[in-house]
């Protein structure tokens, strides 16, 4: 797949019912399996007040079941003719380990995120069948030594870069690969209540704190007075001068630098042309397209 089919993937099941197109229609160029795995939920938590993590099982051979960081799940539900197209939040590790796999749903009137809201219980059963071409690809990172990655995200956007930043943190704790010498997060979102995997993310930097740095963007939230463990700017949006500033900070590793972004269009946009704009290869950024 050449680099701008890897970069214009798309992320389905936000806003999908204001499309003309489907989740299968628009991703029908991307590469998926061909197998159908049925899966069981197992387990469902409210993550935000508006999105919800559902946990799921399969209820075949998990040996079937395989899956990159970054890649989305077509998913079949029980009495609704859509199909809905959901990131994997989880890692692959961690289906290796307790053979279960995760989404992080945002509430909408589309029918399968709809349904899964609404209607979803523990024990009910879905197919799914995974795609997609925004990865990180852990083996190919090695050959090409990459060493160094920037994860920039708005809104639901930190879905599919969750499963690649634990993922990397992971391949780092169990010493698999060669190490990745730092990776920079820059979240964007408009309140905290919205900030998904925020434990999460502080968790493994927490734990990696000499790797991971964070930095945490309120667009509509005044600074409160109330401790919060990470680095926040409130009333502020990633900006130019902030990613040339980042970008600065790398410039003796931009031969080893990768950059993943994933977005509403219009700040993907934005970000990817700062990114070129500050001396970074447009080979090393990948985005995927919500729409």
């Amino acid at each position: 797949m050449v680099q701008q089919e890897q970069q214009r993937g798309v992320i389905s099941g936000k806003n999908e019912s204001k499309n003309k197109t489907t989740h299968l229609e628009r991703t029908n160029h991307l590469e998926r399996q061909k197998i159908m795995i049925p899966s069981r939920i197992i387990g469902i938590e409210q993550e935000t007040p508006t999105v919800k993590t559902f946990k799921f099982s399969p209820t075949s051979s998990s040996l079937q079941f395989s899956f990159l960081p970054g890649q989305w799940l077509d998913v079949f539900l029980p009495n609704v003719p859509i199909v809905g197209g959901f990131s994997l939040t989880s890692t692959p590790q961690t289906f290796t380990k307790t053979k279960t796999f995760e989404l992080a749903i945002k509430y909408s009137g589309h029918p399968p995120a709809k349904w899964l809201h609404e209607q979803a219980n523990i024990g009910d059963e879905i197919n799914a069948r995974v795609g997609g071409e925004f990865v990180w690809n852990s083996s190919k990172e090695r050959q090409d030594q990459i060493g160094h990655v920037i994860f920039i995200a708005g809104g639901v956007g930190i879905n599919p870069l969750i499963s690649m930043l634990e993922s990397i943190c992971q391949d780092e704790e169990s010493n698999q690969y060669e190490k990745i010498k730092k990776i920079i997060l820059l979240y964007s979102v408009r309140t905290f209540s919205e900030l998904l995997f925020y434990k999460r993310i502080e968790g493994l930097q927490q734990q990696f704190p000499g790797l991971l740095e964070c930095k945490y963007f309120l667009t509509r939230d005044d600074p409160k007075d109330e401790r919060r463990d990470g680095e926040f700017y409130y009333r502020q949006r990633i900006n130019k001068e902030i990613l040339t500033n980042v970008v600065e900070k790398e410039k003796e590793h931009l031969e080893r630098l990768k950059c993943f972004v994933c977005g509403p269009s219009a700040m993907e946009d934005d970000v990817i042309t700062w990114l070129k704009e500050s001396g970074v290869d447009e080979k090393r950024v990948l985005f995927e397209k919500w729409w």
